[in-house]
């Protein structure tokens, strides 16, 4: 009875949400029309989208943050390069980092945008591993001192659970394969020699095109922005990218980062940097740029979020082993 009662409590704060957000009153709601556009109309419109949360296509869903995962600011980015209005970006990363490839679109997608118009990322509690290789696609990368970044590095994890099922439980797994790489990684046999040096190369190669990232978002950097810039030399990038994590102040200090400071360095560096790009003085007003779900997508996400309310097996288990089985520029 008492789980019936939450339940159809948290319906009806949903349906409200869910009205509030249609009715909100911004350049971004097609619905409302009102002179809230014309207040802005004579400023740089920045906008500001989140990523919250491990990096994957399909990322954990949350009812109150359909807006912050990888595949929303994939979306958002991708709307940004044509939307002429926005004259800077925000990206607001506080990230572990996630898959490879989910990695690499957004970070394609950031040195495509910072073409067109100024990207600054501004790092949060965490931005580590994948989430400090989206941030070096951009043009200038602010954090906190206490922010924990680096963690360039790759990790491939599997699960081996194969004494268990033969000695134990006595059960005896078989495999038909048709190559002796088929079912590698598979958690019911141990892992031969050959498989670990298999998947070491494809680490090593993962490593190698993070590294080259880096050198390319930041080392090579060619940009005219009369904005502060810290830079990162080859020798330090060799040094420290040895997975292991630092503070936003030592990676100012290392030149992992341009600035350290909050959204309102962040709002004056890009303001600063529209006004170059563009030729103007207009002043920044920061616009929220986050995708708006759809009804159907929201009510989705209610689901999931409510069917997670009891605390799970799964919430236990290091994000690298829900994420097994592929290479990851994660920190955990």
């Amino acid at each position: 009875m008492k789980a019936s009662l939450v339940s159809k409590i948290i319906i009806i704060l949903c349906f409200l949400t869910l009205v509030a957000g249609f009715l909100r009153v911004d350049k971004y709601n097609p619905f409302v029309k009102t002179e809230t556009q014309n207040s802005i109309s004579n400023t740089n419109k920045i906008a500001v989208i989140n990523l919250d949360g491990a990096i994957a296509s399909s990322a954990e869903s949350s009812f109150f943050s359909l807006d912050a995962n990888a595949s929303s600011l994939l979306k958002s980015l991708i709307n940004l390069q044509t939307d002429n209005e926005i004259k800077g970006v925000i990206v607001k990363i506080n990230s572990p980092g996630g898959t490879v490839a989910m990695s690499q679109n957004i970070y394609n997608q950031i040195i495509r945008l910072r073409d067109k118009k100024p990207v600054i990322v501004l790092l949060d509690d965490v931005a580590a591993s994948g989430g400090y290789y989206i941030a070096s696609a951009a043009d200038r990368i602010i954090a906190q001192e206490g922010t924990l970044t680096g963690s360039i590095g790759v990790i491939f994890s599997v699960m081996d659970y194969h004494n268990l099922l033969t000695g134990k439980l006595g059960i005896n797994p078989v495999v038909i394969k048709s190559g002796k790489f088929k079912d590698i990684g598979s958690p019911t046999r141990e892992m031969t020699a050959d498989e670990k040096h298999l998947l070491q190369d494809i680490v090593n190669d993962s490593y190698n095109q993070f590294i080259e990232a880096i050198i390319r978002g930041r080392i090579n950097r060619n940009d005219n922005y009369n904005t502060e810039k810290t830079l990162l030399t080859a020798e330090n990038l060799k040094k420290y990218a040895d997975g292991r994590v630092f503070t936003g102040r030592q990676a100012k200090q290392f030149g992992f980062v341009d600035m350290l400071g909050d959204i309102d360095t962040a709002k004056n560096s890009i303001e600063n940097m529209a006004q170059q790009k563009f030729n103007n003085n207009l002043p920044a007003k920061l616009i929220n740029y986050s995708k708006r779900g759809t009804l159907g997508e929201y009510f989705s996400s209610f689901a999931e979020y409510n069917s997670k309310s009891n605390f799970q097996l799964k919430d236990f288990i290091p994000t690298s082993m829900i994420l097994s089985r592929k290479p990851l520029y994660l920190w955990e």
